[in-house]
């Protein structure tokens, strides 16, 4: 079967049974099964794959349409400049997400920063895509979770960012008695009797611990908000992802907890993404 016609073929499925990116996975698939990039899927559309390799193309076809992400299928997903490995048991790395890190980068720019703690590091991309660019500080992510903090370490070692980084099981705050310049954090903020509601292809494939914020989606950022003068100095930074429509509740829970907002970001639809306090 020729390279054009399995192409069309993955791209014409996925259209069909309502996948969100059908051509953009279809590539996906042929590059990571024929080791090909986006110039061969071109320059080679007449090449002739073997019924082998058609095979496999199809049986990882037929796990995207069961709703299995492609990052999930080859254990991989490209998040601001790196590629880092991820599983089931971590939070898939989401574009919105790299918000934080560029806001982190410029107060590295603009400050004098020795570190940075990253609270629910699932697979450690915030924390190590800030060290990959900035190389003279260090960084410490936790997770209650310890499959995600294995995965973490991984990345760690795969970027050579072991020597800067370090992780830690915890539940938030408790097990830290250091202070940091900078604190991020993408914590679980969906509220538990909407997680039924979301994605196949995140409520299937997404830990329940990373997605689940309590009763309101709020619970993780009281924990956070309640503990946090304790882990910081003093003119430290606070970076948090939030849900679309939590931007005054969580200011709120800051407010009470004397933190003063700093500045609200939004996504690339326009939305409430990332809180900035002090």
């Amino acid at each position: 079967m020729f390279l054009s016609e399995i192409k069309k073929k993955l791209s014409n499925n996925f259209l069909t049974n309502g996948v969100e990116t059908p051509e953009l996975d279809a590539r996906l698939v042929l590059k990571e099964v024929l080791s090909f990039d986006d110039k061969d899927l071109i320059l080679k559309e007449n090449h002739d794959i073997s019924e082998e390799l058609t095979k496999k193309i199809f049986a990882i076809e037929a796990r995207r349409l069961r709703g299995e992400p492609i990052s999930k299928i080859f254990k991989k997903r490209d998040f601001f400049k790196s590629t880092f490995i991820i599983s089931n048991d971590v939070l898939d790395p989401r574009p919105e997400t790299e918000l934080i890190v560029e806001i982190a980068n410029n107060f590295i720019k603009k400050n004098k920063v020795k570190n940075i703690l990253d609270l629910g590091t699932g697979s450690g991309c915030i924390l190590l895509s800030v060290l990959k660019e900035n190389k003279m500080i260090n960084g410490l992510g936790i997770d209650l979770s310890k499959e995600a903090i294995n995965i973490a370490l991984k990345n760690s070692k795969k970027l050579q960012l072991d020597k800067q980084s370090n992780f830690l099981i915890s539940n938030w705050m408790s097990s830290i008695n250091f202070r940091y310049d900078i604190v991020v954090s993408n914590p679980p903020y969906i509220a538990s009797t909407d997680i039924k509601k979301l994605a196949e292809d995140v409520k299937s494939y997404d830990p329940l611990l990373s997605l689940d914020g309590g009763d309101d989606g709020l619970n993780c950022y009281r924990a956070i908000a309640k503990d946090l003068k304790r882990i910081i100095n003093k003119n430290a930074i606070i970076i948090v992802e939030i849900g679309y429509n939590q931007s005054i509740s969580v200011i709120e829970i800051f407010k009470k907890n004397d933190f003063k907002l700093i500045k609200k970001y939004n996504d690339i639809n326009g939305l409430d993404r990332v809180l900035t306090f002090q």
